[in-house]
C-alpha cells in the first residue's frame, strides 16, 4: 500500500514489520525512501519521553502525558487509542502496555545501482516555507537502473499573489496558475510518487521544507526518509568546482536544462546530474548507501587557490635594455 492512504499504510506497514527483541520492546526497520507519519505534537512527545523507560499501562502513560491524575481505565484506554493507535513511533505490547517502535538501521550492503530515487524540483511564490510562501509548481522524476523517468509534473495554485519578481524568474503567472490545482488536490499524485524512493534535490532542504510543509497543510503528516543533496555530493566529487548551482554542474557534465526555472525542467537536469555523480561516486569507492554517506560526512578536500601576482609594483631586478 502507498502513500495514497497514509493513514492505514503506516499502520499496516509498521503491523507486519514489528519483531520482538526482548522485554516487550519491537522493532521496525525503516523505510528505502521517503514516507509520511503523523505530526508530532506536545503530547506525543511527553509520551516518548516517558516511554524511554519501557513499556506503561495505559492508565499510567495517561495519566502523565495530559496531567490526568485520575481515570477510569476504559477513559484511559480509548484516550491512548486516539492519541497513539497508528502513529509509527507507538505500539500496543500484547498485555495491553504501550511502549515505543525501536528503529533499525538500514542494511550496509545497500547497492547504489539498486535504490530508487525521486529527484525532486519545485517553484514558489519565494525564499520562505514558514513565512507563508507557497508552491507554485513541482516535479518528481524517477531515477532506477540507470534511467530517468518523469512521474509528476504540474502547476500548483498557490493560493496566494506571485511576486513580480518571482515570475521573471521562473516564467509562471497568476494566468498560469489560476485554473490550476491546489496542492491538496495533488498531494496523493506526490506521495505515491516519493513512496519509498529516496528523496534529492539540488540544494534538497529547501525543496524538503516547501513539501513538508504543504503536505503537513494537507494531511496533517510529516515526511521522513532518507534525503540525498546533489550539492553536498558534487563538494564531495568535484571539489574542482568554484560553483555549484545547478547551471555550473549541468555545464561541467554537458546537460542540457530544457526549461531553467521550471519545476520539470531542473528536475529532469539534476536527474541526469544525479546519475553521473552517481558514477564519479563509484570512483571514489561507494558502491553502497553506507559506503555514500561515509563520503559525504568525510571532511571536503580543500580547494586550491589560485596564486595571483601582486597588484603593487616590483622592483626591477634585471637589466632588460641591453
Amino acid at each position: 500500500m502507498g502513500l495514497t492512504d497514509p493513514a492505514m499504510g503506516a499502520g499496516a506497514r509498521a503491523t507486519r514489520a514489528r519483531l520482538q527483541i526482548g522485554c516487550g520492546e519491537r522493532s521496525e526497520p525503516l523505510s528505502h525512501g521517503v514516507t509520511v507519519r503523523p505530526r508530532d505534537t506536545l503530547l506525543t512527545r511527553r509520551a516518548v519521553d516517558y516511554l524511554t523507560s519501557g513499556p506503561v499501562d495505559a492508565r499510567t502513560l495517561i495519566a502523565h502525558v495530559c496531567q490526568l491524575p485520575s481515570m477510569p481505565d476504559a477513559v484511559a484506554e480509548h484516550m491512548a487509542v486516539a492519541l497513539f493507535a497508528g502513529h509509527r513511533r507507538f505500539v500496543r505490547e500484547a498485555d495491553g502496555r504501550w511502549g515505543l517502535v525501536h528503529e533499525v538501521e538500514f542494511p550496509s550492503a545497500e547497492s547504489l545501482s539498486g535504490l530508487s530515487y525521486a529527484v525532486v524540483d519545485v517553484e514558489a511564490t519565494g525564499g520562505s516555507a514558514y513565512g507563508g510562501d507557497r508552491i507554485t509548481e513541482v516535479a518528481v522524476v524517477e531515477v532506477k537502473n540507470g534511467a530517468a523517468t518523469t512521474l509528476v509534473d504540474t502547476l500548483v495554485n498557490p493560493q496566494r499573489v506571485i511576486p513580480p519578481w518571482v515570475s521573471s524568474l521562473t516564467n509562471i503567472s497568476a494566468d498560469m496558475v489560476r485554473n490550476a490545482p491546489p496542492f491538496a488536490e495533488i498531494c496523493d499524485q506526490l506521495l505515491g510518487a516519493l513512496d519509498g524512493r529516496i528523496f534529492v534535490a539540488h540544494n534538497a532542504n529547501f525543496d524538503w521544507r516547501f513539501l513538508n510543509m504543504e503536505i503537513e497543510r494537507a494531511t496533517g503528516r510529516t515526511l521522513a526518509g532518507r534525503r540525498l543533496c546533489t550539492v553536498r555530493l558534487v563538494r564531495k566529487v568535484l571539489p574542482q568546482l568554484r560553483r555549484r548551482s545547478l547551471d555550473h554542474v549541468a555545464l561541467h557534465y554537458g546537460v542540457d536544462i530544457a526549461r531553467r526555472h521550471r519545476a520539470g525542467g531542473d528536475a529532469v537536469a539534476t536527474a541526469r546530474v544525479l546519475l553521473r555523480l552517481l558514477d564519479d561516486a563509484r570512483r571514489e569507492g561507494c558502491d553502497t548507501w553506507h559506503d555514500l554517506q561515509r563520503l559525504l560526512i568525510a571532511p571536503a578536500p580543500k580547494r586550491r587557490r589560485l596564486l595571483r601576482p601582486p597588484a603593487l609594483p616590483r622592483p626591477v631586478d634585471k637589466d632588460t635594455t641591453a
